[in-house]
């Protein structure tokens, strides 16, 4: 470096020699430590020219740094932890012991059982009896017919009551008719006419009630009815009471019937006493439908 910079202060040096034999020279020298670059400058007073010269570049120098140190930490060892370790045991061998004598068992013989072999016993197989269904149908009692009619002839009188006897006074010769619309087995509707000698009796609303079993041939009855009565002794005159009876019923069928009946007729007092009381009558009838 040293000697590039006096070898570069000798060339200036010269050529500002010769610039100042022709004219007035200035010369300056610039420069500076840290580069090596040096420059200067002509002034001709003369002919006021300025030559600069081209500055002339000398490279730096290097700088070298060195790298700082890299210190590699050693391994640590560790010492293992010790293993202790138990010395073997060493067993003592059995004592010898003699073994028995072996005696051999005596040889079992096991006869085979005998097998008896008995034949299964017979299966007896049981045939279901077939189930036989017999349809019973039960005959309904049958219903009389709707509408019957009934001619019973009789005795009529005054029924009389003493202390010492009782009897039938003025009793006179009946013929009744009579007409029933039979409901059910066991009701029926009923009028019935009384033709006497001297009166008359109409039994126009009546109700009759069967009090035997509805198959039954001979059926007991009771009944009542509503009257009016009338007499010759009072022709214009017309008594209305109540008429009640029992009888019996038999029939034959359904059509034909025989009626046997006691009636009793209660009427005002002081009126009509030659109205009979009592009554009874026997006959037969015929039903339709």
């Amino acid at each position: 470096m040293r000697a590039c910079r006096v070898a570069v202060q000798l060339a200036v040096m010269t050529i500002a020699s010769v610039a100042s034999a022709q004219s007035h020279l200035e010369l300056n020298l610039f420069g500076s430590s840290s580069s090596a670059s040096f420059g200067f400058g002509i002034h001709t007073h003369r002919h006021h020219r300025v030559v600069v010269p081209a500055p002339v570049y000398v490279q730096p120098a290097q700088v070298y740094v060195q790298p700082a140190p890299v210190y590699v930490q050693p391994p640590v060892y560790v010492q293992p932890p010790a293993v202790y370790q138990a010395p073997p045991v060493v067993m003592a061998p059995p004592p010898m012991v003699e073994a028995p004598p072996v005696v051999a068992p005596a040889p079992v013989v096991v006869a085979p059982a005998p097998v008896v072999v008995q034949p299964p016993a017979p299966v007896v197989v049981q045939t279901p009896r077939p189930v036989v269904t017999r349809t019973v149908t039960v005959a309904q009692p049958e219903r009389p017919a709707l509408i019957g009619l009934k001619y019973t002839p009789g005795l009529s009188g005054v029924f009389t009551s003493t202390s010492n006897s009782v009897g039938l006074a003025g009793a006179r010769f009946t013929h009744s008719l009579g007409l029933e619309a039979r409901l059910s087995r066991w009701f029926a509707l009923r009028s019935d006419v009384e033709l006497r000698n001297g009166s008359r009796s109409f039994d126009v609303i009546g109700a009759k009630v069967w009090l035997a079993g509805a198959d039954w041939s001979v059926k007991p009855y009771l009944s009542a009815s509503l009257s009016g009565s009338t007499s010759d002794s009072r022709p214009n005159a017309l008594v209305v009471g109540v008429v009640g009876a029992g009888g019996v019923d038999i029939f034959f069928g359904k059509h034909f019937f025989l009626e046997v009946e006691v009636r009793y007729r209660v009427l005002p007092d002081a009126c009509c006493s030659d109205v009979p009381q009592l009554t009874g009558v026997a006959g037969a009838g015929v039903a339709f439908f």
